[in-house]
């Protein structure tokens, strides 16, 4: 039995139930120190160890501190912990060194598509292979064009109905009530509501939404037509268009080219 098993244990029931947590790893020591290299503790959201050990009190809990900050903002961060230092407080003075990663595991964001045809297909495969749960609302006889989605609705499903989180929403059904599930799904809170639409469409529905309540801030979230300006003809490249929205949209980036993004002193100047 591995020395970590009971860590790779939890990390796997931890998935399973998709709960947040943080992986602290200790890759470094000089001198005397209680912790050792490879050893590993895991930390709720709160900063609570879960399982695992990486030294004393004091050093788990300046690691559970900085664990609590990863899960917030999703960055993994080192910490360098003197063990010999009054100055930090640590009331260890090993007269050791100890470096530790605290790693972010955060809850794969869900995607929910209502819709079915070549797009939402497409959309399905490219979601899956960019590491978003992929829920997808389809008639029964469309089915098993989703091998992908880790889930399939057959039923009729109302935003009142859904018993999970949402993150990411695509509405793909060129229904007539696509103007009030797009204010249901604004109103529940999704943080990304977008629809696959025309733009006299897109008018149509924001008028609607403007009329039942959805403010400014709210249309913020709302994404129609779907997707990034690529001039996009078929049902692969309207997908990337979608998906390459969400990926802005999950990391906060602007869309802008790359090569504008440069700053000009990382511009090679010209040869004269």
């Amino acid at each position: 039995m591995s020395k970590h098993s009971d860590v790779f244990e939890i990390i796997t029931d931890l998935d399973i139930a998709e709960t947040p947590f943080a992986i602290a790893s200790v890759f470094k020591v000089q001198g005397s120190s209680s912790g050792k290299v490879g050893d590993k503790a895991l930390f709720d959201e709160n900063g609570k160890r879960i399982v695992g050990y990486i030294g004393g009190g004091c050093i788990e809990n300046r690691v559970a501190a900085t664990a609590k900050e990863t899960l917030i903002d999703g960055i993994p961060r080192t910490v360098e912990i003197d063990l010999d230092s009054d100055q930090m407080g640590m009331g260890i003075p090993c007269g050791g060194y100890m470096s530790v990663i605290v790693e972010p595991q955060l809850k794969i964001p869900t995607l929910l598509v209502r819709g079915m045809g070549s797009v939402v297909e497409v959309l399905s495969q490219m979601a899956h292979t960019l590491k978003f749960k992929v829920v997808i609302q389809t008639p029964e006889e469309e089915a098993d064009r989703y091998p992908e989605a880790e889930r399939i609705i057959t039923d009729p499903l109302e935003m009142d109905d859904i018993d999970f989180d949402v993150d990411y929403f695509v509405l793909a059904t060129h229904h007539r009530d696509d103007d009030r599930i797009s204010c249901e799904a604004l109103k529940r809170g999704i943080p990304y509501v977008a629809v696959v639409a025309s733009g006299k469409k897109t008018g149509i529905i924001t008028d609607y939404l403007r009329e039942h309540g959805i403010t400014d801030e709210d249309l913020e979230r709302f994404h129609a037509p779907a997707g990034l300006d690529l001039e996009a003809k078929t049902a692969e490249e309207i997908a990337l268009s979608i998906l390459s929205e969400m990926v802005m949209h999950r990391n906060g980036g602007t869309g802008h080219p790359m090569r504008t993004m440069v700053s000009e002193e990382n511009v090679p100047k010209k040869q004269t």
